[in-house]
């Protein structure tokens, strides 16, 4: 942690001797010309239905066109939304919701087509849990009491006793009252509610357009939120516009937003410089640019570690627990930083990041003061280390010589990630003499390969939905909607299953922390940098926003100069 405070002091400082040295008058961006509209900088946008979405400008969409039961205020704060009050009972195994009265469900048009109410949650908790729908964020909706066996009885699973979707604990006592019952004690589940796969979805709509047809344009959809969706170019621009029927909409002073795709990063930091978006990430590069103009730059860490996914299953070399430990300790993370990033980005020390610990500051100083004080994972290449993985690789594989290991890249389309992949095939081969190939996709299709294991070694991230290492942890469990690995480990699923039933934090942060070693030890995946967060904003804005952990986009409240 004093690390990363002294990495941005020292960002600091170098903007504002840039700043400093320039003789001319400080650049002006005043923004896009749309009266009462901004246009920020996505990067995806291929799925728009709630409890399908996974990335994180899907979900910053989605929470500002749909309210849950809760939601954070811009300092991360729980605060109402579709409920105006709850309660818990004395054990927090029984949960009661208040929903406002009066709320109303709107289409792309903005017209009322009906009451929120508690069966909406009902309904849309239930279809998150439908096995036909293969959310991949299903394991929110296993929170519920009988969630995880009605789920393995409607899946077919072998053994399974019958169990009706009725026993499942979320009940609608009245139109405004929800009565939530958890199979485990979850101490963050205010945190839990306010997820956005967790948003209510109007049966009688859903029925009339039919599943297939839900969230695949503006008008599939309805929308109780600050906002409602009135264009979707897939892979372009969603647009959306202020709902007057909302019950705060008399506070939100926007017109609307558009949320522009660039997977080009010089393309995003031109149309900026062009006053063609309001908010866009930057580069490193862009950012020393930006200084030697007077621009201010804003600098925040979400809490997202990137890694690499690598394929455990029998279909590719990464089977191979010991070519996992040879690849890690080639990657030179901290050249990987300094040639794609050029930013603060941090080597990754461990796993999970942004997440608060127990009697330390975050849950990653625990991990590290357990291991020693030592990364468990190291910023710069070993490539002794790494070639001495190699023999015990070719027996694992049954190969006799390390030409015979064929390894892709799978690659999502834009600038950095086709360096990334440039510079770690190249450390690769160097290292270890491997043939290393690049596959470069599109967003949508990486992502479809992704969640079909077609690949080797996938770099992709995780950032945090709530406060609480199990967000990240989870995702390698067995059966998570979002191990896209293959990983399967016993003894990983058996920490994960004692920390659900752990009452005192110490012991359970102390579970967490052997997951992490566990991590480390057998590698489903190879992280390599946490990412620090660089961005622009227009004077067109002037306030009421936040960019902060758990929040990609908060701009309901955004004000304009």
């Amino acid at each position: 942690m004093k690390k990363r405070i002294l990495s941005l002091f020292l960002a600091a400082l170098l903007l504002v001797g840039l700043a400093a040295c320039g003789k001319t008058p400080a650049a002006s961006y005043p923004g896009t010309s749309e009266a009462g509209m901004i246009t920020v900088e996505i990067n995806t946008m291929s799925v728009m239905n709630p409890i399908l979405m996974t990335y994180a400008t899907e979900l910053a969409i989605n929470r500002h066109v749909w309210d849950c039961l809760v939601k954070f205020d811009l300092e991360n704060n729980i605060i109402g939304a579709a409920a105006e009050s709850w309660e818990a009972s004395d054990d927090g195994m029984v949960w009661t919701f208040k929903l406002r009265e009066g709320t109303k469900w709107v289409d792309s048009t903005g017209a009322e087509i009906g009451d929120v109410t508690a069966h909406d949650f009902v309904f849309g908790w239930r279809e998150l849990i439908n096995p036909a729908n293969a959310a991949e964020y299903a394991s929110f909706g296993m929170a519920l009491k009988n969630a995880d066996a009605y789920y393995a009885y409607a899946s077919g699973a072998d053994g399974a006793e019958e169990v009706t979707i009725e026993e499942v604990g979320v009940r609608a006592i009245d139109d405004y009252t929800l009565e939530v019952e958890l199979e485990s004690y979850i101490p963050y589940f205010l945190q839990y509610v306010k997820f956005e796969v967790m948003a209510p979805i109007y049966e009688p709509f859903y029925t009339q357009v039919g599943a297939d047809k839900y969230g695949t344009s503006p008008e599939h959809m309805l929308y109780n939120g600050a906002f409602r969706m009135t264009e979707w170019v897939p892979e372009s621009r969603v647009t959306t516009l202020k709902n007057d029927s909302w019950y705060d909409a008399g506070n939100v002073s926007l017109s609307g937003i558009h949320w522009d795709k660039y997977s080009d990063q010089g393309a995003r930091f031109n149309a900026f410089q062009g006053n063609e978006l309001d908010i866009t990430d930057i580069r490193g590069e862009d950012r020393i640019i930006m200084a030697a103009e007077g621009y201010p730059v804003t600098n925040y860490i979400a809490g997202y570690s990137f890694y690499y996914l690598a394929n455990n299953t029998e279909t590719s070399d990464l089977r191979s627990p010991s070519l996992r430990q040879a690849i890690s300790a080639a990657l030179d993370r901290e050249q990987i930083i300094a040639t794609v990033y050029k930013n603060d980005n941090e080597p990754s020390p461990s796993f999970a990041l942004g997440i608060k610990g127990v009697n330390t500051d975050t849950f990653s100083e625990a991990v590290l003061a357990a291991n020693g004080g030592e990364p468990l994972y190291a910023p710069k290449a070993d490539v002794e280390k790494a070639q001495s993985f190699l023999p015990a690789a070719l027996e694992e594989l049954g190969y006799t010589d390390v030409s015979q290991i064929k390894i892709s890249l799978l690659t999502s389309e834009g600038t950095a990630s086709e360096l990334l992949s440039q510079v770690v095939q190249e450390q690769l081969s160097k290292a270890l003499g491997i043939d290393v190939k690049i596959d470069i996709a599109t967003i949508t299709d990486a992502r479809a390969r992704r969640n079909a294991k077609d690949y080797d070694l996938f770099m992709t991230g995780w950032g945090p939905d709530y406060d609480d290492p199990m967000t990240d942890l989870e995702i390698l469990e067995t059966g998570n909607g979002n191990n896209h690995s293959g990983y399967s480990s016993a003894d990983y699923d058996g920490l994960l299953a004692a920390s659900r039933a752990e009452l005192d934090m110490e012991k359970r942060e102390g579970l967490f922390v052997e997951c992490e070693m566990l991590i480390a030890s057998d590698l489903p995946i190879i992280p390599v940098y946490w990412r620090h967060e660089d961005y622009l904003v227009s004077e067109k804005i002037t306030g009421g926003f936040a960019r902060m952990p758990f929040q990609y986009y908060n701009l309901i409240y955004t004000t304009l100069a």
